[in-house]
């Protein structure tokens, strides 16, 4: 179940690869926020698991790495992943200062995305 949106989102599309326990899985960051971020991914998780995310910056040549906790699932039913998407949020525990700076660029002229998060 979602959360009530603590702080605003803002849509920044990019791949990333993370770790659940002894498993990295792939996915997609479809917005991001201060404090978290929303993974599109049909890994299975479980609200308070740690997970360490790796965000793709291929047109810089960069990565960032954050350590973040699931607080939240969306869990969708195969048939209807083409429609909806499943994934998790998370909450960042600990970032790198380049996360910051990705958020700046995220933010700037856009408006922030509408529904829940953290």
């Amino acid at each position: 179940m979602e959360a009530p949106r603590g702080e605003p989102r803002f849509k920044k599309r990019m791949s990333c690869k993370f770790r659940l326990g002894q498993q990295d899985h792939s996915g997609i960051v479809l917005d991001v926020s201060r404090q978290g971020l929303f993974v599109q991914t049909t890994a299975s998780a479980r609200v308070g698991d740690k997970v360490e995310v790796v965000l793709s910056r291929p047109e810089q040549g960069t990565a960032i790495t954050l350590v973040a906790g699931v607080r939240w699932l969306r869990r969708v039913p195969t048939q209807l992943r083409s429609v909806v998407q499943a994934g998790i949020g998370l909450q960042i525990s600990r970032a790198e200062e380049s996360y910051y700076a990705l958020l700046a660029e995220a933010v700037q002229g856009l408006a922030p995305v509408k529904g829940r998060s953290l």
